[in-house]
């Protein structure tokens, strides 16, 4: 099972990426809080794909946008 989430949002950078990923990572620093959240969405997305022995990938362009694609195996889903 595939779920791709697409955006046309500012994008990141990989440095953007690495901070996002982390718990509580706060990319928009430079952009003086213009977002809000806590910096947890991405870093648990991943933990809970990862303990279903999935795959989470994110690939950005930069002042584009983001695609996150979260992927499980097929053990994982139910019939």
């Amino acid at each position: 099972m595939v779920f791709i989430v697409a955006d046309n949002g500012i994008g990141m950078n990989e440095e953007g990426i690495r901070i996002a990923l982390e718990p509580f990572g706060q990319v928009d620093e430079a952009m003086n809080g213009k977002y809000e959240g806590t910096g947890l969405g991405l870093p648990l997305t991943k933990q809970l794909v990862e303990t279903h022995d999935g795959r989470l990938d994110v690939e950005i362009e930069l002042g584009i946008g983001t695609i996150v694609t979260v992927e499980f195996p097929n053990e994982r889903v139910l019939q």
